[in-house]
């Protein structure tokens, strides 16, 4: 669909569901934005037909972006909040079984491969960690410019 047939269809706002990197029969693992388009459809500079979305700051090929309607788009947010909060409780019964050390993204990556969750990215691990200590369970400790966290002691 170019640009055009684009604009025809959906207006501006319309509920999209769009992979910044590479679609999902590509890579499973490439980010999912459940978001709204913020212009309309245009051609790029390369010759691309593209759009922005809200919650992303480049604008992105139609070719990976689906349009979705309402109810789809709400479920996919259902789905993604539960995935996220079994996740994070996930990485949380793995930090209190090895409490020891420092849980850095690298570690956060292997104990979401070893609970069952396959890929998940290095931004994902990150906002896991910030999350679990902005709910009081982490505690932040930085060290120079590096940044871990270890099990808070009410948590434990």
């Amino acid at each position: 669909m170019n640009a055009e047939q684009w604009n025809a269809a959906y207006p501006v706002g319309s509920p999209v569901l769009a992979y910044p990197g590479c679609r999902p029969e590509d890579d499973p693992a490439g980010e999912l934005l459940i978001t709204c388009t913020q212009t309309r459809a245009q051609k790029s500079s390369s010759g691309d037909d593209v759009v922005w979305v809200e919650g992303h700051g480049a604008y992105i090929c139609l070719t990976h972006v689906d349009a979705v309607t309402e109810e789809q788009w709400e479920q996919a947010r259902i789905d993604r909040d539960e995935a996220t909060a079994a996740r994070r409780a996930a990485l949380l019964d793995a930090i209190r079984a090895r409490p020891a050390g420092a849980w850095k993204t690298e570690r956060v990556l292997f104990a979401l491969k070893q609970a069952g969750f396959g890929w998940v990215g290095a931004r994902t691990a990150k906002a896991d960690l910030e999350a679990l200590a902005a709910d009081g369970h982490l505690t932040p400790v930085t060290e120079v410019v590096i940044r871990h966290y270890e099990l808070a002691e009410a948590a434990s």
